[in-house]
């Protein structure tokens, strides 16, 4: 049988990447270019400064989430081709400050804006439950007529052939989009850079990193050139950059979203097996994320993508209850540094006093769990990848070299079959353990939900490559999880110095908090993330729902 491959171009990268850089240069207006300060520590401002934004322009991308952008759509309140201006714009000048975007395709978005307001107009109904609405996607979607990058040169001058199946779901919805965004090369490590387009810079912050793999999309919508998007999730791609750029995200198990014809750098083939990775959804709101989970399960994937599974979105009965919550404080390897220990300690503080029920619980087997999930993630040595950049004469990203993945030795398929053994045994001791904290709960029931950071650490300095178990355990055991901002770095309750460190891991996470680096960190969002069991992605909502009704500001 002949091997699937990626198209590729056989040229020096260098040229191709000259190439691709003038290109995405040529797709922004010369009319929206700008101006700005490029060393302010912050960029946040800008879009209210540049004056390219008209008054409405703005109102439209700073005063709604995507539910109630959505509603003033249908009303006709706002027109599809107003919303998509505005947002072209703002993702404009995201770009030029930024550096988030690798696929611009603005003049499509004006023309099925057009459409979709010409039918409002003559059905007098909106083009689905998505209508109107700027959707943002991960480079690794494909999009018709558009390349694929994924940080890859080979891959330039290659336009996909046809959209992915979550591509042609969203537009079915009556979604309109706009702009790819930005990948780290091999998106399997945390800062979003490559040889192609560079490195992603965060808007709160530029000597932050943009996190990784989706921190082209988390950059674009912390700057709100996009109220929601799609990314990928397969190790904590979506829920860390939504963590360094506190905004929200949802990462499902399996099965759920379609990821059928999502390109990847794996050898094709490859995301059918292991640990799968997930399409996700990232927003301003939680709200937002519950409607395109739901929207997109309730246009049926399973008919169109062989990778889903019969899911219906099936709403849990109401709650009549007060929630049970795991709280886990420790990743087993590193110690939570200051302001993550205070967010959650508070967060806990104001469920209890609501009087849900809050019970200690741990990361259990997370080591080895870890190690289970590198062993998989590095079966084939990261051979394809290489075999992808010598193509060009590309080289390996710093960041890839130093991410302790690749290059490594090509297992075989008995190495694959026994990895894949001893994650079935690790997955079958957590629902185990899951099950054993009824012990613990007030109602002799199991707990609803973990309430846990996402990282034991603030956002960290870009490229500095420290890790924390409490992403990618949960890929491993395919739980969904929701991350949500809950406060800020502040120096007057954080400036605390750490107990002496555990190990050489723990020693390298605390220079990130060191006296003189800190301080820089004043008033950046830190949060939490809630995870459920396997497939409950409602359940893990109403949790969610419950959650926010207790602690302001999160929406």
């Amino acid at each position: 049988m002949k091997p699937v491959v990626f198209p590729a171009t056989h040229r020096p990268y260098a040229e191709l990447v000259a190439e691709k850089l003038a290109e995405r240069e040529s797709r922004i207006p010369q009319e929206w270019r700008i101006t700005f300060d490029e060393s302010k520590p912050c960029l946040l401002d800008v879009p209210s400064t540049c004056g390219l934004l008209s008054a409405k322009e703005l109102e439209i991308t700073e005063n709604y989430d995507s539910v109630g952008l959505l509603a003033e759509l249908a009303a006709g309140k706002l027109s599809a081709v107003e919303v998509a201006t505005a947002f072209n714009k703002r993702a404009a000048i995201a770009q030029q400050c930024l550096n988030c975007l690798t696929e611009i395709f603005f003049d499509k978005a004006i023309a099925r804006a057009n459409f979709l307001d010409e039918e409002l107009k003559r059905t007098g109904k909106p083009v689905g439950p998505l209508h109107g609405l700027p959707v943002a996607l991960k480079d690794s979607m494909n999009v018709e007529g558009e390349d694929s990058v994924v940080g890859i040169a080979a891959y330039i001058g290659q336009p996909e052939k046809e959209n992915s199946v979550i591509v042609d779901i969203l537009l079915q919805l009556g979604a309109v989009l706009y702009v790819k965004t930005n990948v780290p090369q091999s998106m399997m490590v945390p800062d979003t850079d490559n040889n192609v387009f560079g490195i992603t810079r965060n808007p709160i912050h530029k000597e932050i990193t943009a996190s990784g793999s989706s921190g082209g999309l988390a950059a674009l919508i912390k700057f709100r050139g996009a109220l929601a998007g799609i990314g990928t999730d397969v190790g904590g791609s979506i829920r860390v950059p939504a963590y360094t750029h506190g905004v929200y995200a949802m990462k499902p198990s399996s099965g759920r979203l379609p990821y059928y014809g999502v390109k990847g750098y794996w050898e094709p083939g490859a995301e059918t097996a292991g640990i799968l990775c997930v399409n996700a959804p990232m927003a301003v709101s939680f709200r937002d994320c519950e409607l395109l989970m739901k929207t997109i399960t309730d246009a049926e994937p399973w008919l169109y993508d062989p990778s889903c599974q019969y899911l219906p979105w099936n709403e849990p009965a109401p709650l009549g209850r007060k929630l049970a919550l795991g709280v886990i404080r420790f990743d087993t390897e590193v110690q939570t540094l200051p302001p993550v220990r205070r967010a959650l300690e508070e967060t806990v503080a104001k469920l209890k006093a609501a009087g849900h029920d809050l019970v200690e619980m741990e990361l259990y087997r997370a080591g080895e769990i870890s190690d289970n999930a590198v062993d998989i993630f590095k079966v084939d040595g990261g051979a394809f990848l290489q075999s992808q950049l010598d193509i060009t004469g590309e080289p390996m990203t710093v960041a890839n070299q130093n991410g302790l993945l690749y290059p490594d030795v090509k297992r075989g398929i008995s190495d694959f079959y026994a990895y894949s053994s001893v994650r079935a045994e690790l997955q079958r001791a957590w629902l185990l353990y899951w099950a054993s904290s009824a012990k613990l709960t007030k109602s002799g029931k199991p707990v609803d939900a973990l309430l846990l950071p996402i990282q034991s650490f603030p956002a960290r300095p870009d490229g500095y490559m420290v890790r924390s178990h409490f992403s990618r355990t949960f890929n491993n055991l395919d739980y969904p999880g929701i991350v949500f901002p809950v406060t800020t770095v502040q120096m007057s309750k954080d400036d605390e110095e750490m107990p002496p460190p555990l190990n050489a891991m723990d020693a390298r996470v605390q220079t990130t908090w060191a006296k003189g680096v800190r301080e820089r960190l004043e008033g950046y969002p830190i949060g939490l993330q809630i995870v459920g069991q396997r497939q409950m992605e409602p359940q893990l909502f109403q949790t969610m729902h419950a959650i926010a009704a207790v602690l302001e500001g999160v929406v």
